[in-house]
């Protein structure tokens, strides 16, 4: 069922069986995943049902100094998190992502792809998706559409399948008739406290924004916050940060790491006639799944290990975006703009973007000409974007600021900045990129930029927050264990993004998800266990 924490019957003690703080994309698929298991669930969502001003200040945060945006536009509180706004591009990691390069401090998963396969089965049904196929020629013969011929040795084909579903859209349903999962709304946990004899989570103290609290006690609690409020969360949970919970090793909150994305500059075709249509949304059929995919390239695992290469893809802009115009500041603000009247977006802001797109009327004129009379047709010029990965680096961090928030918590300090091999790879894979075009004769890559502080400018974070608790079996580099248990607290766990070691190019949401399904099952074992011990003793 779903309540609201502002209603006068939620008062005083809430008890349960598992206790999910957070009601995004990981702690809805969690609740989902134990929806069957007879447990007693408390989602605790510190929004209501869609976007609310005074419930989203709770986000505001400080990144002074740092190449960071506003952290209140990044995330967004309501019941299915961000998915409320996301452009649902999803694909699993690649298997390099989970190894440890040693060319990438601080990389490698403690288990690799195949053992994430069965879970990723199940992410992409909570996701909407078809089936687990991301391999690009197979798809290029269903949709009937090919992929440049770049030589196979120097880049792959990258699927991305696309299903931008809202969580708490699609799963309000479940989890308003399920009697054994309470969804709480504006329930805002304030600070996690351990019992007095031992390090299990006893209670999380939680408020509401109309001065009401309340405490919540469960058998074992799981934070699926996202990657910066998880970390804040722990770092609130303790006398002073040091001394918090899952931070015995000084790690809660480091490693903070993003996807950069770029628009590096534009493939130059030698023929007109050559087709981009595998590079754009096409709706195809799979095994009855109705699918849309789209399709790009990151260079081959030999590559990238051959020339320590973080991981990378590169896609093309649509036609009527194939002008430097797009690359303009004013032009971009207008394409925000648009995101956010589409709901892609964070609402607001539309007066601040608007003086600069009403100050530059010929670039506003060229870009809606181009919008309303171009067409996915035969050209030379096709401006990409490139998704890429940023590797993880300690002094990227997540920490308590000064500033307050209405509940009185100080608020979440970001830092983070762009590093030397976060540039080189990216800056690397486009020149790779023009050597294959030039090589294969299908024409080149014009760059924009010709210094090294010119691509990171240009480079937006794509607000996909991960790392600030990152996975480890052993304590002394990691906040969690390989079951995302947090180390030395046996009955707290973490989901979501905040648990990757590494974050590889991917969008996050499927593996964040396939990963909840994992916890999920870990969750039932455990419990299991418990239930066996305690009635035969």
């Amino acid at each position: 069922m779903i309540i609201d924490a502002h209603d006068a019957s939620v008062h005083g003690r809430l008890d349960c069986d598992v206790c999910i703080v957070g009601g995004g994309a990981a702690g809805i698929s969690l609740a989902a995943e134990l929806a069957d298991s007879g447990l007693l669930i408390c989602m605790l969502e510190s929004g209501g049902l869609g976007y609310e001003t005074a419930t989203q200040d709770l986000l505001s945060g400080e990144a002074p100094g740092s190449d960071y945006l506003e952290l209140s536009e990044t995330r967004l509180a309501a019941l299915g998190g961000s998915t409320g706004l996301w452009a649902g591009w999803c694909r699993p990691l690649d298997a390099i992502d989970f190894e440890a390069r040693n060319w990438v401090p601080n990389s490698g998963w403690p288990f690799t792809l195949r053992d994430l396969l069965p879970y990723y089965q199940r992410a992409q049904q909570l996701c909407g998706l078809g089936p687990l196929d991301y391999d690009g020629g197979a798809w290029a013969r269903r949709t009937g559409s090919l992929p440049l011929p770049l030589p196979p040795e120097q880049f792959s084909t990258t699927i991305f399948q696309i299903s931008p579903i809202s969580f708490g859209t699609h799963f309000r349903e479940l989890l308003d008739r399920t009697a054994n999962i309470r969804t709480v709304l504006h329930a805002t946990v304030l600070r996690l406290y351990t019992a007095s004899t031992a390090d299990r989570i006893e209670r999380a103290r939680v408020a509401t924004l109309n001065n009401k609290q309340f405490e919540v006690t469960a058998r074992i609690f799981v934070l699926a916050a996202g990657g910066i409020e998880n970390p804040r969360l722990l770092l609130l949970s303790g006398d002073s940060p040091e001394l918090s919970i899952g931070n015995r090793g000084g790690l809660v909150g480091r490693y903070f790491m993003e996807h950069g994305f770029i628009n590096a500059g534009s493939y130059v075709s030698s023929d007109v006639a050559q087709s981009m249509a595998f590079h754009f949304p096409t709706h195809t059929q799979s095994n009855g799944h109705d699918v849309v995919v789209r399709g790009g390239y990151s260079v081959s695992p030999a590559i990238a290990r051959s020339q320590r290469l973080l991981n990378s893809a590169i896609f093309f802009h649509s036609a009527f975006e194939s002008h430097d115009v797009f690359d303009s500041p004013a032009i971009r603000a207008l394409l925000e703009i648009r995101d956010k009247l589409r709901g892609r977006a964070m609402p607001g802001g539309y007066l601040k973007r608007a003086i600069p797109v009403l100050r530059s009327p010929a670039k506003l004129a060229i870009a809606l000409h181009r919008r309303a009379f171009m067409r996915e047709r035969q050209q030379r010029r096709w401006r990409t974007r490139a998704l890429f990965e940023c590797a993880p680096h300690r002094d990227n961090q997540v920490s308590l600021g000064s500033e307050r928030d209405s509940l009185n918590r100080p608020r979440a300090h970001v830092r983070w900045k762009l590093n030397e091999l976060d540039l080189c790879s990216v800056r690397q894979t486009h020149a790779l990129l023009d050597t294959a075009l030039r090589s294969t004769g299908l024409g080149q890559f014009d760059c924009r930029f010709d210094t090294d502080l010119s691509w990171q400018q240009a480079t937006e974070a794509a607000k996909h927050h991960l790392g600030t608790t990152r996975m480890h079996c052993d304590p002394a580099y990691g906040v969690v264990n390989e079951h995302c248990k947090v180390h030395g607290v046996p009955n707290l766990y973490i989901a979501g993004g905040s648990v990757f070691p590494t974050g590889g190019f991917a969008n996050p949401t499927l593996t964040i998800v396939a990963l909840a399904a994992r916890l999920a099952a870990h969750i039932r074992s455990e419990l299991d266990q418990e239930s066996r011990v305690s009635s035969v003793t």
